[in-house]
């Protein structure tokens, strides 16, 4: 059934994500994002108190009036925990005057002028931020190696509206930790609420990804018998998050020419009647197939392949009908009809997966692959599924090895193609074979941070990238119920799940950046305003 057809390499994406995110907190494997519950701008009062220790060179009386500004900065500390920040600036001021007499370092200073900032800056008075911005400016270099100082001084910057110092702090507390994520969040919100959405979505995205990564990283130390020394709680098996391929749900394929394989001149016109009543025919069956309407596709399709097989068409033609009425049948439901699902399938010739347009060959290639997967499940119906029966069943299926050649041929046509590589991690997992569940789990996870990741369209032109790469644009991010349900009829449409909420959707493939510009200005008439260019580079190779 199969016959060897070129490969199409379409795809390393060469992008690099901007912006950073998040927040330094315990993680546990039950979470599958870490900050849904975290709030920008929310900070907590740490001391630095216990860093403040005598040296070996101080004297008796420096060591004691250290002692001294410890103790009225710890008080001054408690104060602020209360919300009461006149008293805690009052006793750090007090504490300063010790620590004069101690001699400590402008960097042992960098703690008490931190709080003190943050103590004026509460206040939300103008006459106050000026005193703020003073004790900030004191602050040392030395604290650019501490995280949590780093995010309390970029609260203090943000209070006084120092936006692009509070920006450069969080990144550099990121860059310290990628799994800081209340640096994220509030990072994410300063770009917001200054008009900068570009910018915040990006960090919004490169947390998620930082999420994706230390969640598999849990996996992977489960699987190997590691547990952080810092979290007892019990871990979770290595999660497969394969996708069961569902026939109810896909691209249904249109604009088929029937008689492609024919010499249409050498149609006679007493067949041409048939030729024009079969063709209508089937443009019929498949508007009722897209719009779920079975019945009338089954009742449609079924005259087309009478009709223009009575025409001599030949069967690489049929291939359209067949397959259209194979996938109605299969959502119907009607076991009746499994006996032809079973002889349209084995009609299928390869013709059907190997067309000049990269976007049907896939499409066709991945909805008989889907259809293939379905008929051998309803014919092991009466077994257990997961039972060893079942799989021993199950792996003697000439369409179950069908549909699994169909998905990695469909991976060949799109390397981007996220579905396949989800419904081939489903499928390995119910026959058993974890080891190969977790391989296109990983390819999955691979190709959906590629398709995250872009470079924008000045970096692209100052790079004078041509043919060698292919161009898709990012129409943008939705929830559920939000896409638009015309970008479903955009060419070569990419899903990419971002999380449990949010989809990434990407459109069209051009091979020169003109076209993709253009493309991308008819998107954003259509009114994907924030429509953008994504790279993707040739000649990435996968083992499949």
């Amino acid at each position: 059934m199969f016959k060897k057809i070129s490969k199409f390499s379409l795809i390393l994406v060469i992008s690099v994500l901007t912006s950073l995110n998040s927040l330094n907190a315990k993680v546990t494997i039950d979470s599958l994002n870490r900050s849904d519950n975290m709030k920008p701008f929310t900070w907590e009062v740490i001391s630095g108190v216990e860093k403040l220790v005598p040296t070996k060179d101080m004297s008796k009386n420096s060591v004691k009036k250290l002692n001294e500004g410890n103790s009225l900065y710890s008080e001054g500390i408690e104060m602020m925990k209360n919300n009461n920040y006149s008293g805690a600036i009052e006793r750090f001021s007090l504490a300063r005057k010790s620590y004069k007499r101690a001699k400590i370092t402008q960097d042992d200073y960098n703690y008490i002028n931190i709080n003190q900032a943050l103590c004026c800056a509460s206040s939300g008075k103008e006459k106050d931020f000026a005193v703020a911005s003073r004790y900030i400016s004191l602050v040392t270099s030395k604290i650019e190696k501490e995280k949590e100082w780093l995010y309390n001084l970029a609260i203090s910057n943000n209070m006084i509206k120092e936006y692009d110092a509070a920006v450069s702090n969080l990144t550099l507390a990121i860059r310290l930790d990628e799994n800081y994520f209340q640096s994220y969040i509030t990072l994410e919100a300063i770009h917001r609420n200054n008009g900068n959405k570009s910018n915040a979505d990006k960090v919004r995205d490169k947390m998620e990804i930082a999420e994706s990564r230390l969640i598999r990283k849990e996996q992977r130390n489960k699987r190997k018998g590691k547990v952080d020394k810092d979290d007892k709680s019990d871990l979770q098996e290595f999660i497969f998050e394969g996708v069961r391929p569902d026939i109810t749900t896909l691209k249904i394929v249109k604009d088929d020419d029937n008689l492609q394989f024919n010499k249409v001149s050498q149609i006679k016109d007493r067949s041409m009647k048939l030729v024009q009543e079969g063709v209508g025919a089937y443009n019929n069956g498949v508007n009722a197939l897209a719009r779920k309407n079975y019945d009338n596709a089954i009742e449609e399709l079924k005259l087309a392949e009478k009709t223009l097989k009575r025409a001599k068409i030949k069967d690489h033609g049929l291939n359209f009908s067949r397959g259209q009425l194979t996938i109605a049948y299969l959502c119907n439901g009607e076991k009746n009809k499994l006996g032809q699902v079973k002889r349209n399938l084995r009609n299928i010739t390869n013709k059907l997966f190997d067309s000049e347009d990269l976007e049907k060959s896939r499409d066709w290639t991945y909805n008989m692959a889907v259809a293939n997967y379905d008929y051998s499940t309803k014919m092991l119906i009466r077994l257990n599924p997961g039972s060893d029966k079942w799989i021993a069943k199950a792996k003697q299926s000439k369409f179950l090895k069908d549909a699994i050649k169909l998905f990695k041929l469909t991976i060949r046509h799109d390397k981007l193609y996220l579905n396949p590589y989800q419904n081939l991690s489903y499928i390995y997992k119910e026959l058993g074979d974890e080891n190969k569940a977790e391989k296109y789990q990983k390819l999955f996870e691979k190709r959906r941070d590629e398709l995250i990741r872009s470079f924008d369209r000045e970096e692209q032109i100052k790079m004078g990238l041509e043919n060698e790469y292919v161009f898709r644009i990012h129409l943008g991010k939705y929830g559920e119920y939000e896409a638009p349900a015309d970008m479903f009829d955009e060419p070569y449409l990419i899903t990419v799940p971002i999380n449990e909420r949010i989809t990434a959707y990407l459109s069209g493939m051009y091979f020169t950046l003109d076209e993709a510009i253009e493309y991308q200005k008819e998107m954003k008439k259509k009114g994907y305003l924030d429509a953008y260019i994504v790279a993707y580079k040739d000649g990435d190779k996968i083992d499949l």
